[in-house]
Order: structure tokens, then sequence, then C-alpha cells
């Protein structure tokens, strides 16, 4: 996945977090389901930043550059 599109796709999930935060209580759900559905978003996010982290095969630069 190309940086932009990562970066995008980081956002994305960000996003998703975050309005799932904010309309959860109005939906009813359990704390069980809410925690459950966080706790997969974040699995996606921590997966979308490891890759940021490392660099690409095709293209070995520092990834903090």
């Amino acid at each position: 996945m190309k940086n932009e599109e990562l970066n995008k796709e980081i956002e994305r999930v960000k996003q998703k977090l975050a309005d799932y935060e904010r309309v959860a209580p109005y939906l009813g759900i359990s704390p069980e389901e809410k925690e459950r559905q966080v706790n997969l978003m974040l699995d996606d996010l921590s997966k979308l930043l490891k890759q940021q982290r490392m660099p690409d095969k095709d293209n070995p630069t520092n990834p903090t550059e």
C-alpha cells in the first residue's frame, strides 16, 4: 500500500472510531459490544500504523523521513 493510501486509510479508521464513540450511546449498544467493536477498530488501526512504520520492500528508505 502506498504511503498516501496508507495515511488516508489510517485517517478513515480514526474517524470511524471517533464516530462510533460518539453515536454508540444513542444506539443502545451494550458496554460489552461497544468494547468489542472498539477493540476491533483499534486492532485495524494498530496494523495500519505498523505498516506505516515498516519500510516498503520496493523502497527501503527510512520510514521516519
